[in-house]
């Protein structure tokens, strides 16, 4: 004898699965104060934003699947809280762009975290998020949807995401260190002072004078970016006493080592070039992502401190 539920077509079932997910996302974003469409806004723009875009309404629109008005009434919401901003879009006067605040990426992040979790809640009964069911499932509504197959992940709203940026490596934070390093070089090149040394000299300035030369040799020694042991950071001090920028160098004299009244006026004047142009290099960055790449930096310090200790 045939049940009802034998006879449940495709799209009901779909419908079902659909208003299920809808609601629990909906309970689960709530403690962060976002509907289920306004986390689908949000978390679109966030991975949308991490590979450098910066989309317009319209373009938003496309890629979540929902009505341009409707985007454009979530993101006034949503720019009301202060999770985004609406600018006019640089590239058609007719266009409205959007782009996270920090607090909008902060949750953002969180909300994603939450919504993850749920995700692997739902597809538990088929062995989660990683299982073979879930990719057959995901493809076959990929197919029915007319989305391409998936090259890599999906994003948590079903949509095959934008190319991911490259994972931050070494390589890169070198790559980076070397390109400002060569740049200060560059601003210094007419004044005969190597970067090593200009250094040197704002950590004089800007500490004052060292009362004990052996713990500055030791500070400027256990600076990585200068790559110097403790005869080098006493050849480095040596040579800006020769140059008359600095007295008292010696790690064994009485101290203190100090600028010198040319060293003083020397490192006034290298210290307005190279802030007139850092702050050309930093301008056209979001300082959101300024703050996080700082964070990020410090624990990568941290971090590698620590494992250099566990070897």
């Amino acid at each position: 004898m045939s049940r009802p539920s034998d006879h449940l077509t495709t799209g009901y079932l779909l419908w079902r699965v659909t208003t299920r997910w809808r609601a629990a996302v909906d309970r689960a974003v709530a403690p962060l104060g976002l509907t289920h469409a306004q986390y689908s806004l949000l978390a679109s723009l966030y991975g949308l934003s991490r590979t450098g875009a910066r989309p317009s309404q319209r373009e938003l629109a496309d890629y979540t699947g929902l009505e341009p008005v409707y985007v454009s009434k979530l993101a006034r919401a949503l720019e009301q809280r202060g999770l985004l901003t609406r600018t006019d879009h640089p590239a058609d006067p007719r266009a409205v762009q959007l782009r996270l605040t920090g607090e909008g990426t902060d949750v953002a992040l969180r909300a994603i975290g939450v919504v993850r979790a749920l995700h692997e809640e739902l597809t538990a009964p088929i062995g989660g998020t990683q299982s073979r069911p879930n990719h057959e499932l995901n493809h076959i509504l990929r197919t029915l949807l007319g989305i391409p197959p998936a090259t890599g992940t999906t994003d948590d709203n079903g949509r095959e995401p934008m190319a991911q940026p490259p994972t931050l490596t070494g390589q890169d934070i070198g790559e980076a260190q070397g390109a400002v390093r060569g740049l200060l070089d560059r601003i210094l090149a007419d004044s005969g002072t190597t970067s090593t040394e200009y250094i040197a000299l704002r950590v004089l300035a800007v500490r004052g004078p060292a009362s004990s030369p052996a713990a500055l040799h030791g500070l400027l020694a256990g600076q990585p970016q200068l790559g110097l042991d403790l005869p080098g950071a006493g050849e480095l001090l040596a040579g800006l006493e020769t140059k008359g920028l600095v007295s008292g160098s010696a790690p064994d004299g009485p101290g203190p080592t100090q600028l010198t009244s040319q060293g003083a006026t020397l490192y006034a004047e290298l210290a307005d070039a190279v802030t007139a142009v850092t702050t050309r290099l930093y301008a056209e960055f979001d300082p959101a992502d300024l703050e996080t790449a700082h964070r990020v930096l410090e624990q990568v310090v941290e971090r590698a401190n620590r494992l250099r200790g566990e070897l």
